[in-house]
Parts: structure tokens; C-alpha cells; sequence
């Protein structure tokens, strides 16, 4: 289970606010229409700011002020040690993930797929990451298994990172993120947003990805709002390579 938890620190709340599921709607009826003038959004375009403004209210973008994104090191699901700061040279897009939510989640994992189709090679040069925020769930097995399940093991740059609570809550709040666990629960209720970072590992926007539905107990998108989120993550994982 996922949901958009304000964070902690004061300047996020100015950067960043929740945008309405209808506008999500909207937006990505003004992407189609678009794309059938001028083609997929990650495409070179004279019309940026037409791109721009229907991406940014479709994933509830807001540029962050280009800190130097906090580093840590986890473990990944191969069990491997991974530093954050190791991706420097590629942009990274950075999201919090319970390894075991049944809801907003498993469609991030596809939006990462689709965004890395979207790419094609250019995705040589990007990063996905996802930092586990289940405190029960916290082994490497859990992390693989989530990959597994949900088809991420086809993506050759994606890493989802874990550890002991110690090393995972300051992770977590470093970047805002706030995790509860409701009594006899086995998923968090969690901030779902996604970072990108640009090749100097410094913080060029926000998202929010806690926009979905629900179907027989589970999170849903429609296919092609997925799609227009797959390209979504794709456009600004090039904008950050370009800022």
C-alpha cells in the first residue's frame, strides 16, 4: 500500500504539492493529442513547453533546487553493495518501494519498464532505483522476489536496495520519506515519490506517484496512462542528463 505522506523537510512543501487523479486524466488526453501531431514526447521537439506542461501536471513534477543528492549504500537484490554516489556520470531516478505492495508499487515497476523501452539506447546512461521501506520485509530475497515478480530482472540498470532498519530509516529520511506500518499490517503506507537526479548525482526534479485506482484489491492504471508515464520518466530522466 502506497500514499503520498507529506515530507518533513519545510522546502518540499513549498516544491512540491498533490495533484487531483482527474488532472492526471486530462493531462494524459493532452499527451495523446499531441503525440499524434508530433510523435512520443521523449523525442527532440520544437514545442517543449507543450511537452513540459503536460508531463509536469501528469506526474505532478516540481523542480528542486539542485542539492547534492544524499548519498548512502545498501544492498542490492544480487546482494550486492551499491553506493548511490557509484551512478554519478548517468542520471538516476530514485523512488521509494514496499517489497511487498500490492498497490501503487507493482506500477511503478512497470512505468520503469516502459519508461526503458521508451528509451531504447539511451537507457545505457540511465538508472532506476528503488529503496525498499518495508521494515518486515527488509531481506535480499524480499527485494528479489518483487524484481522477479514484477518483470523487472529484464532491466539491466535497475537496483532495488535494502538493509537493516538502522541503515534504511535514515535513508528514508534524508529524503523525505515517511513510512508507517499500520498494526497487524503486512505492506507500509509510504510517501511514493520519485527523485531524478542528473550525472552529477545533484537533484533536478520531484514527482509524485501515488496517483491510481483500485481493481479486484490491487492498484490499476489504465494501460496507456501507464504508457504516458513510461515516457513521462523517460523525458525527465533525459532532462536531467541535459541539465
Amino acid at each position: 500500500m502506497s500514499t503520498s505522506i507529506a515530507p518533513s523537510q519545510f522546502w518540499r512543501w513549498i516544491f512540491f504539492g498533490v495533484v487531483p487523479l482527474f488532472l492526471a486524466f486530462s493531462s494524459g488526453l493532452a499527451i495523446t493529442a499531441y503525440e499524434e501531431v508530433h510523435g512520443p514526447a521523449t523525442s527532440l521537439n520544437p514545442n517543449e513547453s507543450v511537452i513540459r506542461q503536460s508531463l509536469s501536471t501528469l506526474m505532478s513534477i516540481s523542480p528542486l533546487p539542485e542539492r547534492a543528492a544524499p548519498n548512502f549504500t545498501l544492498t542490492d537484490q544480487m546482494g550486492k553493495s551499491v553506493r548511490l554516489s557509484q551512478f554519478h556520470g548517468k542520471s538516476v531516478v530514485l523512488t521509494f518501494m514496499d517489497s511487498r505492495c500490492t498497490e501503487v508499487c507493482p506500477l511503478i515497476a512497470q512505468e520503469f519498464i516502459s519508461a526503458e523501452k521508451d528509451l531504447g539506447r539511451r537507457a545505457r546512461s540511465m538508472v532506476f532505483v528503488g529503496v525498499n521501506v518495508n521494515p518486515h520485509a527488509n531481506s535480499v530475497a524480499d527485494v528479489r522476489h518483487f524484481t522477479s515478480i514484477h518483470g523487472l530482472s529484464s532491466l539491466n540498470n535497475w537496483y532495488f536496495l535494502t538493509g537493516p532498519l538502522a541503515r534504511l530509516v535514515p535513508v528514508w529520511r534524508s529524503y523525505g520519506i515517511e513510512v508507517i506500518l499500520p498494526k497487524n499490517g503486512t505492506q507500509t503506507v509510504h510517501s511514493s515519490y520519485m527523485y531524478f537526479l542528473n550525472p552529477l548525482g545533484r537533484e533536478r526534479f520531484l514527482a509524485d506517484a501515488s496517483v491510481a485506482q483500485r481493481r479486484n484489491g490491487v492498484g490499476y492504471l489504465p494501460p496507456k496512462l501507464l504508457q504516458r508515464w513510461g515516457r513521462g520518466i523517460a523525458y525527465y530522466l533525459e532532462q536531467s542528463t541535459n541539465g
